[in-house]
């Protein structure tokens, strides 16, 4: 059986108390205010790989993005049945003491033939980072200006609508809250290719531009994620980080 090689990290946002991201390597559920980039290798065919981002304008948003991680230890078979099941176990645990506990995710199963699919539900994010060191993004972003752009309404008002970025969807301990969109796609990784999952504590304040040259600089993802944990914190204020990369070597 081929071998996938897994690196992650996590680093707290400035004037955080808790970090509200958690990840999931495809091994075990990760929540730490630092995690130093590390490189793991598993047998597993296939593999799961899970991001969420806990909604900080929600009450305890930690337990959200921390209890979905859990879940999707657990998981099996990664599909739309799954995350909506998932959605309702969320509400039977936190919504009597934290109603309203919101999170985004963005999961991943890969086999080792490479072919893989990915869901999503808010604006975490997969890329698909080819040889060549080009990002193509995977997931959908669920905010109020790509859901203005899919019905094709005025420019003006998507040109209002682009200042808020506010997202339309996300998972929420709120039995009554559960039509929510999950995004799907299938995608086809090649021998040297990366599967990245990220919260968006990475592509909000490193640009593409910057990444991209991160990854033609630096030979390995331990060094590219170490720099880019380190370029963030240069920010006056950023938000938590968490990074999860796969490659089938």
């Amino acid at each position: 059986m081929n071998n996938w090689h897994i690196t992650f990290c996590q680093q707290i946002g400035s004037n955080k108390k808790h970090n509200q991201d958690a990840l999931f390597n495809g091994e075990q559920a990760f929540q730490y205010k630092l995690k130093k980039a590390e490189t793991i290798c598993l047998a597993k065919d296939p593999i799961i790989l899970g991001i969420a981002d806990g909604i900080s304008s929600s009450p305890q948003s930690q337990l959200a993005s921390r209890f979905v991680m859990e879940q999707l230890a657990q998981c099996q078979n990664l599909n739309t049945q799954w995350l909506r099941k998932v959605q309702q176990q969320l509400s039977q645990t936190l919504a009597s003491r934290y109603l309203g506990a919101s999170t985004t995710f963005v999961g991943a199963e890969i086999s080792t033939s490479g072919k893989g699919k990915i869901l999503n539900v808010g604006d975490s994010r997969a890329y698909k980072i080819t040889t060549t060191g080009e990002w193509l993004q995977l997931s959908f972003d669920h905010t109020l200006f790509n859901e203005m752009q899919a019905q094709q309404l005025a420019q003006s008002e998507i040109e209002y609508a682009s200042i808020y970025h506010i997202l339309s969807d996300y998972l929420v301990a709120d039995d009554t809250d559960s039509d929510f969109k999950i995004y799907s796609a299938e995608f086809q990784l090649q021998q040297g290719e990366n599967l990245l999952l990220c919260s968006d504590g990475l592509t909000n304040y490193i640009s593409e531009q910057q990444r991209k040259l991160i990854w033609q600089k630096y030979p390995t993802n331990k060094q590219r994620l170490t720099v880019c944990r380190k370029l963030l914190k240069k920010h006056r204020s950023y938000d938590d980080f968490s990074v999860v990369v796969c490659e089938l070597v």
